[in-house]
């Protein structure tokens, strides 16, 4: 008991450090606020929602520190933190952070970097094993706010009246598209694979493919978007795959298609085909024809 009420002791004398005007001082807080979460000692913080709570706005308002080092050193506690929250504590979190990610104020790799951060530090499902309760704890919470706001637009927390939050993947009208925000997609897939529900992988996709299907995405962003399709794919059951290809078909097939429209389709089958070759295996019939056509060796159709 006399460790947790040091612990909890020396956590309410950091926080308000976090507000000094001294940027050394309250990167040297943040130091000691990693050193505790860290510590096997201050697992006990599971329990403590109060505490976590502050814990957690007190790191969420120093990710818009104007100086980078202090900035960086909340990133570094996030991670440590996400393991010593209660759930409900952890979706506020990641709640709080994906409102950010939509902000016309702020450098929005930041949050991006957080959700990043915080999903790799999550207990992760292990291959043949059965989930522990803290990987479904961790991946519940993901599946509650970070998968719907990745997929789309979701309801504004404010309120008013069909009022709606952007998703992260959709496009913004002065910033286009986030590459960030895909590579925080690419390590829910990556880190939540297995469990993910086959009505959320379709969902992503979708969004993913919307970024292909734009012409003007732009290089960076589309390469990103492409590695995220072959992340997916490798969790697709087998009528996901035989749909996802059937639309592929219909695109390529359409008389209407660009040619940077008709590069990136093509790309996409050359990233499934190296990410998953045995489950593109049976669909490659159907697919090959473009692809010579694309390469001038044969028309489709013949």
């Amino acid at each position: 008991m006399g460790d947790r009420q040091v612990i909890q002791q020396n956590i309410h004398s950091l926080l308000p450090k976090l507000d000094d005007p001294d940027a050394d001082l309250r990167y040297m807080s943040l130091n000691d606020l990693f050193g505790i979460l860290n510590d096997q000692s201050s697992l006990f913080l599971s329990n403590e929602s109060r505490t976590t709570t502050q814990l957690a706005d007190g790191l969420l308002k120093a990710l818009d520190d104007q100086h980078g080092e202090v900035q960086n050193q909340a990133l570094q506690c996030l991670g440590p933190l996400a393991l010593r929250v209660p759930p409900e504590t952890l979706v506020s979190i990641l709640e709080k952070l994906t409102n950010l990610t939509s902000s016309q104020t702020i450098d929005t790799s930041v949050p991006n970097t957080a959700l990043r951060t915080i999903v790799d530090t999550l207990p992760h499902p292990q291959a043949n094993q059965p989930p522990q309760p803290s990987v479904r704890n961790a991946y519940l919470a993901i599946s509650r706010v970070l998968i719907p706001k990745l997929a789309g637009s979701t309801p504004s927390s404010s309120g008013r009246r069909g009022s709606v939050v952007r998703g992260m993947l959709e496009k913004d009208a002065s910033k286009g598209f986030s590459s960030d925000a895909i590579d925080v997609l690419i390590r829910v897939v990556t880190c939540f694979g297995p469990l993910l529900q086959e009505t959320e992988l379709d969902s992503l996709q979708q969004s993913v493919m919307a970024i292909i299907h734009t012409d003007t995405a732009g290089t960076v962003v589309t390469k990103r978007a492409l590695a995220a399709i072959g992340a997916l794919v490798l969790f697709f059951s087998d009528n996901q795959l035989n749909i996802f290809v059937g639309r592929l078909v219909d695109d390529l097939s359409s008389s209407k298609i660009t040619t940077i429209h008709r590069r990136h389709l093509i790309a996409v089958i050359g990233t499934v085909t190296r990410s998953a070759p045995a489950k593109l295996g049976p669909h490659l019939d159907r697919l090959a024809p473009y692809v010579f056509a694309a390469a001038g060796e044969d028309g489709v159709g013949n």
